[in-house]
């Protein structure tokens, strides 16, 4: 088994789809967001090309990763962008930070479902790459959602998008999913989606 210490999630197919569906949610987007959070940030190439496109539209960007070196990468290049204002911190999710109510978040979800072998490896990179590293990567969006705090865009795989899709039918007060990118990768479908919580609809519709 090969072992990855400083693995770091390269930009791929998924990282360019992801990006490409914020940048163009946010061009045509009025609204204007307190933060910008980008979990699972990886490089950083989402969060830093959004935040040299649209930094006007945030009052602070924010990167989380898992994986400790990712986010010490990120953290470097957005210094190497001379982006100030992007923080770039380590942690599960957004658990390090404080309820972000008005933010983007934007996740490219992990999709692979990894063995036991592999989570018991102790190799760092199944962090990034294992929709199943700590339980189901998916239940704790769907938490995350529940909160209300946020508007969504995740990438997710054929299989999570049927997960994601079943659990916000039980939502109340619903969100409205847009599916506005997707493409097939290998094996699988891969979608980027975009949630938005209609608050302006009757809790009982």
């Amino acid at each position: 088994m090969v072992y990855f210490p400083d693995f770091i999630y390269k930009p791929s197919d998924d990282t360019y789809q992801t990006l490409n569906v914020t940048l163009a949610l946010l061009k045509i987007s009025s609204h204007r967001y307190e933060y910008f959070v980008e979990v699972g940030s990886g490089s950083g190439y989402v969060i830093v090309n959004v935040a040299k496109q649209h930094g006007t539209l945030f009052k602070r960007f924010i990167a989380t990763d898992l994986n400790c070196t990712a986010a010490k990468e990120t953290a470097r290049y957005a210094n190497e962008e001379g982006l100030n204002y992007v923080d770039s911190v380590c942690c599960n999710l957004v658990d390090c930070l404080r309820p972000l109510n008005n933010s983007l978040i934007v996740f490219n979800t992990p999709y692979l479902i990894c063995s036991e072998d592999e989570l018991s490896s102790g190799d760092p990179a199944y962090m990034s790459i294992c929709r199943n590293y700590r339980g189901d990567v998916l239940m704790d969006v769907i938490n995350i959602i529940k909160t209300g705090c946020c508007e969504f865009v995740l990438t997710v795989s054929g299989d999570g998008l049927e997960f994601v899709e079943s659990s916000l039918r039980s939502f109340k007060p619903l969100y409205f999913i847009d599916i506005i990118g997707n493409t097939h990768m290998l094996f699988e479908d891969v979608a980027t989606i975009h949630l938005t919580r209609l608050t302006s609809l009757n809790a009982n519709v």
